[in-house]
């Protein structure tokens, strides 16, 4: 008697004939889909980026009613403050934390954007081009969620965020396409709003309307409303800050000016070579070569534009920190994609192939997915995604901040350091104030980067210059004036050794009265890692004898 072998039963063979009439590449597509928008909520797991952190503490003293550059001093731009006071406002109305706010808040820009971008694809997207509908979205949710890893919130990211859909409705302008008036403003107003977070960005739309001018005259220009929203915006940013924060001018940007540059300037070689911006420095350049001589494509020419204005971006600001060479790093991929895809389109599929009247997309949606895994695999070989909320717990962040919430009575305390992390975001999760208006002591790294041949270990108070003399006046007066619970002292003043001594935050403020007399309010509490704590003996008080 004949046995059915296992592989010919029909229940099998039904399983077969089923899983062969799935659209796989559908369900690859969809699942990178779903993977890049779930990758969003790695975020909201602590700790948040530490810059972001301070931009948020800043924000949220200024809603509080402290004077913004005056009570919190920092570099950034008023903008950047303002826009930082979304999330901090909602937190406040809703009692939800300001840090997860912010996060939301982000999902809900990169959901627009990622809309309108889609939208705006489907409008100018020739049918017979499906490499590109299927392999352009895709990507670009890529690079707005995933790829910013560890510098998610960065200013870099939220000008991404919000000029993105610029990119490709300029595309469509250099065509001279038709497009909605109420696009153009809405493009043009939130682009207007991410290049002026920081006055390096004005590159980018600078090199994008020049190829648009020589494309369609200055009459198609001036006629265009796009531009004139971003130039609203930045005329808007100007006024406000001349009105409402003109310690911008006066406070701010002079300590920027005088100690800003000094601080981890990095020379144009380590630049170029370096791992951050030398990738896209290479590989940017030659990209640019069949954009703009081989498939010709507008699209491909304006990321290319918008690519070398991001690297003029980070070249200009001189550090070289990862943060700052992401939008150049994103532009080079998505040109790549962007030239993978016409050439896919116009090259390797046919035309149009007719499927029940309708172009086939399996190939394309397959190709796309797959070439994201690849993307995938390259990001997770370069970096470890989400290693810091992994590490998190075993990091000294949640220890440190548990002796905050424990011994920080009054929720003040002053941290003496040249970074700002681990403090921040302990300082924002504790929501506890600092007593000094700066968030680090990077202003005094910058006044002591050099030492010179017989130069003192501190100069005398009579010897500082104008900005040196503020932040040793200031950090004083208001350690003397806010009494904070905590005095937290970094052992590692990053400031390099001179006349073979070591520079001791302590002994350089003591040397103003009122910190070394209010000083001798506290004890030492611990050492913990590199920091030394020291507490505020709590006044006792005073009891009336009874009568």
């Amino acid at each position: 008697m004949t046995q059915i072998s296992p592989i010919d039963q029909p229940e099998t063979t039904g399983m077969r004939k089923w899983l062969a009439r799935l659209d796989w590449s559908r369900l690859l597509y969809g699942f990178m889909l779903l993977l890049c928008s779930a990758w969003i909520i790695g975020y909201f797991f602590p700790p948040l980026n530490h810059d972001t952190s301070v931009l948020l503490y800043i924000s949220k003293v200024w809603l509080e009613g402290g004077k913004l550059y005056v009570d919190a001093i920092d570099m950034n731009t008023p903008l950047v403050f303002v826009l930082h006071l979304l999330p901090e406002g909602l937190a406040k109305l809703t009692g939800l934390p300001g840090t997860t706010m912010l996060i939301l808040c982000l999902a809900a820009g990169i959901s627009a954007s990622y809309a309108t971008c889609r939208w705006v694809l489907a409008g100018s997207l020739d049918p017979a081009h499906a490499t590109a509908d299927a392999l352009l979205p895709l990507l670009l949710l890529f690079l707005l969620i995933v790829f910013p890893n560890q510098s998610f919130g960065q200013r870099e990211h939220i000008m991404l965020v919000l000029a993105m859909p610029y990119l490709l409705v300029a595309s469509g302008r250099a065509q001279g396409e038709v497009l909605s008036r109420r696009l153009r403003i809405i493009t043009g107003l939130l682009a207007g709003l991410g290049f002026c977070i920081k006055p390096y960005f004005i590159a980018i739309p600078a090199l994008v309307e020049l190829y648009i001018l020589s494309q369609r005259g200055w009459r198609a220009l001036l006629a265009d409303v796009v531009p004139w929203c971003m130039l609203a915006v930045g005329l808007s940013h100007a006024v406000f800050a001349v009105l409402v924060t003109p310690e911008y001018f006066t406070i701010a940007l002079p300590i920027a000016r005088e100690f800003y540059t000094a601080v981890s300037d990095t020379d144009w070689l380590d630049l170029i070579t370096g791992p951050h911006l030398g990738p896209p420095s290479v590989i940017l350049p030659l990209l640019c070569i069949p954009a703009w001589l081989a498939i010709r494509s507008d699209l491909a020419r304006i990321v290319s534009l918008a690519g070398i204005g991001a690297l003029f971006s980070a070249y200009a600001q001189g550090k070289g920190w990862p943060y700052q060479s992401m939008p150049a790093q994103a532009l080079t991929l998505l040109l790549a994609a962007v030239i993978i895809a016409h050439v896919m389109d116009h090259q390797v599929w046919p035309r149009r192939t007719i499927t029940g009247g309708q172009p086939r997309q399996q190939g394309p949606r397959l190709f796309a997915a797959a070439l994201m895994l690849l993307v995938f695999y390259q990001e997770g070989l370069h970096t470890r995604p989400f290693f810091k909320q992994l590490e998190y717990a075993n990091s000294e962040v949640p220890r440190l901040l548990h002796i905050i919430r424990q011994e920080a009575y009054n929720k003040r305390i002053l941290v003496l350091s040249p970074g700002i992390y681990p403090h921040f975001p302990i300082i924002n999760y504790a929501d506890v104030r600092m007593t000094m208006r700066f968030e680090s002591m990077w202003v005094l790294q910058g006044v002591y980067a050099d030492c010179s041949e017989l130069a003192p270990l501190y100069n005398p108070p009579e010897a500082m210059s104008r900005g040196e003399a503020f932040v040793f006046r200031s950090v004083a007066e208001d350690f003397y004036k806010k009494k904070p619970a905590l005095l937290i002292v970094d052992k590692v003043a990053g400031i390099p050794r001179c006349q073979d001594e070591t520079f001791n935050y302590l002994d350089y403020f003591s040397r103003n009265p009122l910190f070394a007399k209010r000083l001798e309010d506290y004890d030492q509490l611990m050492e913990f890692d590199r920091y030394v704590i020291y507490k505020r003996r709590q006044p006792v008080p005073k009891v009336t004898p009874a009568s």
